[in-house]
């Protein structure tokens, strides 16, 4: 079985020390890029799914955690051109006025 057991304090696996080194390594770096996601690192976190995925090519998670990292990551960047665009056109009215 390769489910992740993760508590709230973020431990990797109830007995880590039963574990193959490659599912211990799977595991420190899903979880290190959890730990990234969480605080909305995203291309950190795209960094330690895609090493996970050297240890275990075409994991379902790995992937599905990456792509909606992208995803996220894409939306923050809408949000700051929004932003960005309304500034411009604020900057703008109250130069003209």
């Amino acid at each position: 079985m390769h489910a992740l057991k993760h508590n709230t304090m973020g431990a990797h696996a109830e007995h880590e020390e039963d574990l193959d080194p490659g599912t211990r390594a799977y595991n420190s770096l899903m979880t290190s890029g959890m730990d990234f996601e969480k605080i909305e690192l995203y291309a950190y976190a795209i960094k330690k799914y895609k090493e996970a995925l050297v240890v275990r090519p075409y994991d379902k998670e790995a992937n599905a955690r990456i792509n909606a990292c992208r995803s996220r990551f894409q939306h923050d960047n809408k949000i700051i051109a929004i932003i960005a665009v309304v500034a411009i056109v604020v900057v703008g009215i109250v130069l003209l006025v």
